[in-house]
């Protein structure tokens, strides 16, 4: 297994990223943007350490905390959107195994309540019957409780 190395990145006055890595003195670098310098500084690492080439670098990038909190903010909420969009699908694919099943409407009306076009409709309405076939699945609602 490779070595980890925490690799701690800082912006300087004129807007370069300074990269170092604690735990080797003198493996430091700097670049205009954080992959380069993630890139320069494992060359700086290969002048300390064997195979530096397949080192797994562990980036920490120190911020403003008026910076960081708006990063995390924006990943949290990033996080919060991307589940938002898991429990849509799921609902969505619900309605319209309901629908086309249980109230046996057309897919073009289905795509009319939905907001869907005609062709994602039968996209899933196929996917439903598939999952309705497959043994030993999850339901869909037990997924949904686990979150």
């Amino acid at each position: 297994m490779a070595a980890a190395y925490r690799v701690e990145l800082e912006r300087d006055e004129s807007g370069w990223w300074v990269a170092r890595v604690p735990r080797v003195p003198g493996a430091h670098t700097q670049g205009r943007s954080i992959q380069q310098a993630l890139n320069r500084v494992r060359e700086a690492l290969s002048l300390w350490v064997n195979d530096a080439a397949a080192t797994d670098l562990e980036p920490e990038i120190h911020l403003p905390l008026a910076s960081r909190r708006t990063v995390d903010r924006a990943l949290a909420a990033r996080k919060r959107a991307e589940r938002a969009g898991e429990e849509a699908s799921l609902v969505t694919l619900d309605a319209v195994a309901d629908l086309a099943h249980g109230q046996a409407m057309s897919v073009r009306d289905i795509a009319a309540l939905l907001g869907l076009s005609a062709a994602r409709v039968s996209q899933l309405a196929l996917e439903a019957e598939r999952q309705e076939r497959t043994p030993n699945r999850v339901t869909k609602q037990t997924a949904r409780s686990k979150r």
